[in-house]
């Protein structure tokens, strides 16, 4: 079978997902599925891309290539099921339309030679896909002529026709064939897991949790059901339970994707070795996972290895340049660097694939707020907390936008909120900006030490601090903590930008002093800040 290497960058963009929950899954489950296909496992394929049509009905692109995943695989009921919505959906699509009609064709032949002593039936063996020419038009996939031998299509079973409601969105009428099966056979464990696929898609995690937790019960090597667990976690800001349940995954299946989300609950919990060395693993086996690529880019940036990450987002753009995850941390990247209108274009850039992701969405409204679009980004990290109301970086974006809106005791009760969770780095710096515009200075930097104490030696919030330092006239301190961070950061960003302040401040307070400058000399207090 020909196939485009490309295929899955030009197929990408066009997954515009709208199921809010599986926000973070659709586009992995979407890469893995895409390679299994070009590896031709159809079966496996098949597996990733319905996981993807049971999370978003919507993800046509997927449905198409589910299509043939099934008909490969010898599924041709469920595939005629699933070409016939895309028919039903895009009826003057004629790509659509031959697609059912083959298969209706495929099948009555089928049961034709059934009935002369069950012969094999020959299906088309190649589908040869074309590239893309715009957004909006897909290129007719092609049927060889040359057959192959498949295994007979099975009937749908109970369990099949439930997953099909559920990508119908009929949870109701799925749910029932779900409790029917669970009368009968009380420890099925995939009816007990789809249950709560049901919960996970409505974006009810706290009730998917006890589902899949009694799933594994029942079948302690159920990847997908410690996966959608572990995601259910990492929903609610849990990463370390997350964590845990990411692990137990891989045990059971050495996972890409898994490992990748593995490596994303480190960095959320400031662990950047441990995910360093996963995303670097991941890397090393396959350079075009963009997932991993682009955890190493976030890594490099928290570590203050700004051109490094510039690099690496840069590559993945160049092969992908609609990868959403590659426009989110390029606006992380400008963020950091306070550019922070280009910024909220990026991360604009990642909403427009994805517009229901929640961190894409959380992201936007911070560069708003930063931009002083104030109005713009509380409305947006709002919308967020209508639907989740614990989502800790649209709590965190609300706090800051109503901080510089000098509404302290609203940003008070969403930093309440965050901290019932436990320490957290944001809430520190938010309180020192809250300090520091109330004329509290004593208790603004005993707040900044305590973000760069819970930021686990990322180098930005040290940056902050001594800026912060030269912002209140303290020029003695500053002094001695960018020279802290020249000498703890080496080799980074922030160590040059360290280094030039240091010489502008020496003479800064040189002509204060009225001191002329000596290059062998420096002209400030000798000493440590405590970190």
């Amino acid at each position: 079978m020909r196939m485009i290497k490309t295929i899955t960058i030009f197929l990408i963009f066009f997954l515009a997902g709208s199921s809010l929950p599986a926000q973070n899954l659709i586009p992995e489950l979407v890469n893995q599925g895409l390679k299994l296909y070009t590896a031709k496992d159809y079966s496996g394929a098949a597996d990733y891309l319905g996981q993807v049509i049971d999370m978003d009905p919507n993800q046509d692109q997927a449905r198409y290539y589910l299509v043939f995943s099934l008909s490969m695989s010898g599924q041709l009921e469920k595939s005629l099921l699933h070409a016939r919505k895309l028919a039903e959906k895009f009826p003057r699509q004629k790509q659509y339309t031959d697609l059912v009609v083959q298969l209706e064709k495929a099948i009555a032949g089928d049961q034709k030679k059934k009935e002369q002593q069950r012969t094999s039936q020959a299906i088309p063996k190649e589908v040869i896909l074309g590239g893309y020419e715009t957004k909006d038009v897909m290129r007719e996939a092609k049927m060889s002529e040359t057959p192959r031998e498949i295994a007979q299509p099975k009937e749908l079973t109970r369990l099949d026709k439930a997953i099909l409601l559920i990508d119908e969105e009929l949870y109701a009428s799925a749910s029932a064939e779900l409790d029917e099966i669970l009368k009968a056979e009380p420890k099925n464990a995939k009816a007990v897991h789809y249950k709560g696929v049901m919960k996970f898609n409505s974006g009810l995690f706290n009730e998917a949790k006890p589902w899949f937790e009694k799933a594994i019960n029942i079948d302690p090597k159920s990847f997908q059901s410690f996966f959608l667990l572990g995601d259910c976690y990492r929903a609610e800001d849990n990463y370390e339970k997350a964590a845990e349940q990411f692990k137990k995954a891989i045990e059971i299946k050495n996972d890409v994707f898994a490992q990748i989300n593995l490596a994303d609950c480190y960095i959320k919990q400031n662990k950047l070795k441990e995910s360093e060395k996963i995303l670097t693993e991941v890397f090393s086996k396959d350079p075009n996972i963009a997932d991993a690529a682009l955890g190493l880019a976030q890594i490099k940036l928290f570590g203050g290895f700004t051109n490094d990450a510039v690099e690496i987002v840069n590559k993945v753009l160049a092969r992908e340049p609609e990868n959403a995850e590659a426009h989110f941390v390029k606006a992380q990247i400008l963020l950091d660097g306070e550019l922070f209108e280009d910024a909220a274009d990026e991360a604009r850039r990642a909403l427009e694939s994805f517009p229901n992701n929640l961190k894409y969405k959380a992201l936007y409204a911070l560069t708003l707020v930063r931009a002083y679009k104030v109005p713009q980004g509380l409305e947006e990290a709002g919308k967020i907390i209508g639907q989740f109301p614990d989502n800790i970086d649209a709590r965190l974006t609300l706090a800051e936008g109503l901080i510089l809106s000098g509404a302290y005791s609203d940003a008070e009760e969403h930093m309440q909120v965050v901290q019932k969770a436990g320490p957290h780095p944001g809430i520190a710096r938010l309180r020192a900006l809250k300090a520091t515009r109330n004329g509290e200075n004593d208790k603004a930097g005993e707040h900044f030490k305590s973000f760069m104490e819970l930021s686990a030696g990322r180098p930005k919030p040290y940056m902050e601090y001594a800026a912060w330092l030269e912002s209140v006239n303290n020029n003695s301190d500053a002094l001695v903590a960018y020279q802290e961070i020249a000498e703890l950061f080496k080799e980074t960003a922030y160590a040059e930008i360290a280094k030039t302040r240091i010489e502008q401040l020496e003479q800064k307070i040189a002509d204060e002093k009225g001191v002329k400058k000596d290059g062998n000399s420096q002209n400030y207090r000798k000493g440590k800040v405590k970190f």
